[in-house]
C-alpha cells in the first residue's frame, strides 16, 4: 500500500454524512500508530458551509497537492453540483489526475461523479451517480452508454468508484476493500437485534 494518506475535495454544499464511514474507517476504526491522515483541500483556505450547515476549512489549497502523496481522491456529493462542476478552478485541480501514472484510488460520491466528468476523468469509464436522468442528458461530457444503474459501481482498469447517496455504507466497505483493508461485516452494520445484548457486551472498560 503507499502513504496512508487521504485527500478529501472541499466545496460549497458538500455532504459529509456520505464518506464520513470511510473517513473514520481509516482513522479511528484503526490502530492509533496505523491511523491514515486525511488532507482537505480547496481552491481557498476559506469557510465552505456543508449541506447541513457545518462549516468546513480546508487544510491545503489546490496549488500545494501533489497527488502522488495519496492514496485515495474522495469526493463528496454536493447539494448543488451545478456551481461545482462549473467552477474551473476545481476542474482543472482533478484534469492532471486523467493521465497519471499509478494514479490514486478516485471514491466520488452521489453527485461529484459530474465534477469528474466534466475534468474528462469518465471518458470511457464506467460511473453510477446520484444525479437526475435530466442532468445527465444536458450535458455533452457525460457519456450515458457508460452509466451503470447500480448503487455502486468500480471501473477496475481507471480505479475509479462511484456510488449512489444511500450506499454509503457499501462507498465505505469497497473503498477500504480496493485499498487493501478487510473490514469486518459487523463494523459497518449497526446494532445487533438478536440475541439482545448482555450487560457484560455493554460495559467497558478502558484497559
Amino acid at each position: 500500500m503507499t502513504a496512508k494518506k487521504a485527500l478529501v475535495l472541499v466545496y460549497n454544499g458538500m455532504s459529509l454524512s456520505e464518506i464520513n464511514l470511510l473517513t473514520n474507517y481509516l482513522t479511528i476504526y484503526q490502530p492509533w500508530e496505523q491511523m491514515w491522515t486525511i488532507n482537505t483541500v480547496g481552491a481557498e483556505k476559506t469557510t465552505y458551509p456543508t449541506e447541513d450547515q457545518f462549516l468546513v476549512t480546508p487544510t491545503k489549497t489546490f496549488e500545494e497537492i501533489d497527488f502522488s502523496d495519496y492514496a485515495i481522491v474522495i469526493l463528496p456529493g454536493i447539494i448543488n453540483p451545478y456551481p461545482v462542476a462549473e467552477d474551473e478552478r476545481i476542474i482543472d485541480f482533478l484534469r492532471p489526475l486523467t493521465t497519471m501514472k499509478d494514479r490514486p484510488l478516485i471514491s466520488a460520491m452521489s453527485s461529484s461523479p459530474m465534477v469528474l466528468a466534466k475534468a474528462g476523468l469518465l471518458d470511457g469509464v464506467g460511473f453510477t451517480a446520484g444525479l437526475f436522468e435530466e442532468t445527465l442528458d444536458a450535458f455533452d461530457f457525460f457519456q450515458k452508454e457508460n452509466h451503470q444503474r447500480q448503487p455502486w459501481y468500480y471501473d477496475e482498469k481507471h480505479r475509479i468508484l462511484t456510488a449512489i447517496n444511500f450506499a454509503f455504507r457499501e462507498f465505505a466497505i469497497e473503498s477500504a476493500k480496493i485499498l487493501g483493508f478487510q473490514p469486518r461485516k459487523d463494523q459497518f452494520g449497526g446494532p445487533r437485534k438478536d440475541p439482545p445484548y448482555t450487560k457484560e457486551e455493554l460495559t467497558f472498560y478502558m484497559s
